[in-house]
C-alpha cells in the first residue's frame, strides 16, 4: 500500500469520526429542551446521549457543566443514577439524605435515581463537572422537586 493511499485512508477516517460526532450532536435535543430556568448562566456541553447496550428504555447522557463562581446548582434529581466527578473548581454538593460537603477537583460521587441534589459553587473559579447519568428514556432528564 503506497504512503499516499495510507494518508489518504487515514484522513477520511477523520473526516467521518468528525461527520459521526455531529450527526450525535444533532441528535440531541436543545439545551434549551434539556435545561430548567433554574440554571440560566451555566453552561452544558453534551458528550454523550446513547442508548444503553441490552437494556430496554434507558439511556446513558455524559455532559460537562460549568457553573459560575458562586453560582447555584438547583436541587433537581433524575430518574436513573448520576456519577459527578469535579474536573476543576470546588462546590457545597448537597444529596438528599446525606450532610452536605464540599468537593474539589478529582472529587466524585454517585447519587442514586430519584434523589435531589444540587449545590453552590465556594471556588473562586468556575465549577467544570463531568456528569454521567444512565436515565428512563421516556421521563425528563431533569425534574425540579416540588
Amino acid at each position: 500500500m503506497s504512503d499516499n493511499f495510507r494518508r489518504s485512508a487515514g484522513a477520511w477516517s477523520i473526516v467521518a469520526g468528525f461527520v459521526a460526532l455531529a450527526a450525535l450532536a444533532a441528535s440531541a435535543p436543545p439545551l434549551s429542551a434539556q435545561v430548567p430556568q433554574g440554571f440560566a448562566g451555566n453552561k452544558v456541553t453534551p458528550l454523550v446521549r446513547s442508548d444503553l447496550t441490552g437494556v430496554a428504555n434507558r439511556q446513558v447522557i455524559a455532559n460537562i457543566y460549568e457553573v459560575p463562581a458562586g453560582a447555584m446548582v438547583p436541587r433537581h434529581f433524575h430518574h436513573g443514577d448520576e456519577f459527578h466527578l469535579v474536573l476543576s473548581g470546588a462546590w457545597a454538593a448537597e444529596v438528599e439524605g446525606r450532610p452536605p460537603h464540599v468537593m474539589h477537583a478529582n472529587d466524585s460521587q454517585y447519587v442514586e435515581a430519584g434523589r435531589w441534589h444540587g449545590g453552590k459553587v465556594v471556588s473562586a473559579a468556575p465549577l467544570r463537572l463531568l456528569g454521567v447519568m444512565i436515565v428512563a428514556k421516556d421521563k425528563p432528564v431533569i425534574e425540579i422537586p416540588r
